[in-house]
Formats: structure tokens, sequence, C-alpha cells
């Protein structure tokens, strides 16, 4: 895909065969990264972190970012009926930042990604096969957080990669889309270093958590029609809202002030980590 972040939230298909209740799945274990990203590939003053989120359980996987988790959680609990743009800005800053509104699900369904994505008041789905990645394993080793990891390259979406992974936790795993090597991966970036992942935390929870998903919750559509859907509603995320029903109180200039701000915003995401 080109030139286009992947805002994307990964889940579930029904037409490929996959059940239409709710399927429910324990997580097992929990891997922090930092990410570290260059998201204006002009400006190499641009550079950014987040914290990333990987819970790992039997064959399946859930990838986001801290950002995401806890602003779903925030909104999902949000008086609705407040349409004050004041109070919408106060729990919109309780929320902390990101550039990566998706969730990967990896073997959901089985060798397939699952993405799902929230625009506004829907949710949709669109699904993917499982990448694979041609991995080159090298001699090198070092050690990351008391782990004894191995050097690995491949290349992706347009990007070389440099990966160090793990045979201590044999999971088949690492953050983004990134799978396949013979153990946890624990860092991985790209050779221009605009996109860097390097774990923080790795632990195995104390009680499992639990993973449902229902896939009636969710619109079906294909990956195209959801960029569409979402370069709309980015290049006037305003009128969207008002589309679907929602209205918002402005103070008198305050919505051409934020709109402008959003516009000069969107000229610095011009280096997305996928870049075909």
């Amino acid at each position: 895909m080109k030139k286009i972040y992947l805002i994307f939230i990964m889940t579930i298909a029904p037409l490929l065969g996959f059940s239409q209740t709710e399927i429910g799945k324990d997580f097992k274990y929990k891997a922090t990264y930092e990410l570290t990203y260059q998201p204006d590939s002009t400006d190499v003053n641009s550079i950014k972190s987040e914290s990333m989120i990987l819970y790992l359980g039997d064959k399946i996987s859930r990838f986001s970012s801290l950002g995401t988790v806890v602003g779903d959680s925030l909104m999902k609990h949000r008086d609705k009926s407040n349409k004050n743009m004041a109070a919408f800005a106060r729990l919109r800053s309780q929320i902390p930042k990101t550039d990566f509104d998706y969730y990967i699900y990896k073997g959901i369904p089985e060798n397939k990604f699952s993405y799902t994505q929230e625009i506004v008041k829907d949710n949709y789905r669109v699904i993917e096969d499982l990448a694979i990645f041609d991995w080159k394993i090298q001699p090198e080793t070092k050690s990351i957080n008391g782990f004894k990891s191995q050097k690995a390259t491949t290349k992706f979406a347009g990007r070389d990669y440099t990966a160090w992974f793990t045979s201590e936790i044999p999971i088949l795993d690492g953050p983004y889309k990134f799978n396949g090597l013979p153990g946890l991966i624990l860092e991985i970036s790209d050779r221009k270093n605009h996109y860097s992942f390097v774990l923080t935390e790795f632990q195995k929870l104390r009680e499992p958590i639990p993973f449902k998903f229902t896939p009636n919750d969710y619109l079906l559509t294909k990956r195209d029609e959801l960029l569409n859907i979402y370069d709309e509603y980015m290049s006037n995320p305003f009128a969207a809202l008002g589309r679907q029903g929602i209205t918002l109180d402005f103070q008198p200039g305050q919505k051409e002030k934020m709109m402008k701000e959003h516009r000069e915003e969107l000229k610095k995401k011009n280096n997305p980590i996928e870049l075909e």
C-alpha cells in the first residue's frame, strides 16, 4: 500500500468460513515495545516515540499502541449526551496521543491477519493473509534485556529490516506484522531507522486475559474501500461526524482553526511504515 498509514484495527471475516458467534481465547504473555519513528521523511527532527503492546496467546496475538487501548476505553465510557466541545477536548486530553490507532490480530482466523477500524460510529473489518517473510538468519548475537538474541534480515513493504530474536522465548511472533522467526522478535528496525521497535518488557501474565470477539459487530469491507472511507474522514472529520448525526458546539472561529491545524499536521505524515 503506497504512502498511506496503516490506520487499521484487525479482526475476523465470516466469508472465510469463520464462526459468526463470539470467539473466546486467552492472552498469556505481554510484550511491551518502544516504537521510535520519523513520520516526516523530510524532517529528521520529527522523530517521535510511542509505547506499543503485544499480547500473546496460543497461536494468536494482538498488537496495538498503548494510546489506542486507553483511548478506546475512555471513549466507550464517555457521556455521549454531552456535545460541548470543551468537555470533549478535556476527555481527549486524557488519552495518550497515538499515530497508530489500529489493532493487529495474528492467527484469527488461522494463517490470517485480521484488521478492524472504527471510523466515527462504524466498525469495519478487513482480512489479509498472514505476511510471509523471507528471513536471512545471521551468525551475530547480542544480549537484549537479559535474553540471548540472534540477528536476522528481511525486506517488507519497501523497506530493508534488521531484526533480533531470541529462541529463549519460543514464540514465532513480533511487533506489527512481523513474525516467522524461531523465537520472539525483541528488536527490529528498517535500514534508515525510520521505524524501530525495541522490547522494553516481557512478562508472563499472572492471570490470562480473556480475549473475546464478535464478528457480527463489524462491517466486512475490502482494504481499498476502507482506505477511501478513512481518507474521506481525515480530509474533513467534522463533516464526517455530521453525516453520522454527531454535532459539536464550537466557539467562534474554533472550528476553522482546528481544521487548519489538522491539515498542517497531515502534511507532516508522509513516511508510512509500509511504502508499497
